[in-house]
């Protein structure tokens, strides 16, 4: 997609190095760099792609493991889901569409999700919170992926009840009016 700034970063759900495919999920919203390329694809177009790499180590993670996240992590969920070390992860998603999210997840396997429709002023990240806490005593891993400010606030909530942050990763992908995130 160019260089510097212009170049985006995507979880690959799945990747072949030696058949030379990658099979990977893009949510295209609002108007950057990564939406404009993602729309503009069309079947037969070539890519160049480098990676995978490792931007969000999840080395260490243990079963339970909770993914938070909204509709640019699913890639991620779909990775997390063929992993020995996320054997029955936890998805809980903020989602701007809950219908349209709930067929993408349904496509990509991951039906069982929990979504939460945004609201004004992320009044609805209170029940987000609700739902990855759940299983905080039980001595879960959590990964916080996402919208940067939804990652803060979830972090907030898991550290106020006693989660060590030895057992939370966090990648934030996006952030309101800002540009050149991964």
């Amino acid at each position: 997609m160019g260089s510097g700034l212009t170049t985006r970063t995507y979880t690959p759900m799945s990747w072949d190095a030696d058949s030379g495919r990658i099979r990977m999920l893009a949510f295209a919203h609002g108007d950057s760099p990564g939406n404009r390329w993602a729309r503009s694809l069309r079947e037969g177009d070539t890519c160049q792609f480098f990676g995978p790499r490792r931007s969000l180590d999840l080395s260490g993670l243990e079963s339970p493991v909770v993914l938070f996240g909204d509709e640019t992590s699913f890639g991620l969920a779909a990775a997390l889901r063929d992993s020995p070390r996320a054997d029955g992860a936890i998805h809980v998603f903020e989602a701007s569409d809950v219908a349209e999210s709930r067929l993408v997840l349904e496509a990509i396997g991951l039906g069982q999700a929990t979504l939460i429709e945004r609201i004004a002023a992320d009044a609805h990240l209170a029940a987000a919170e609700a739902e990855v806490l759940r299983p905080a005593a039980s001595g879960a891993h959590f990964v916080l992926t996402g919208k940067a400010s939804s990652i803060q606030r979830v972090s907030r909530a898991l550290k106020a009840v006693g989660v060590v942050s030895s057992r939370v990763k966090t990648k934030a992908y996006w952030a309101q009016g800002k540009i050149g995130l991964d």
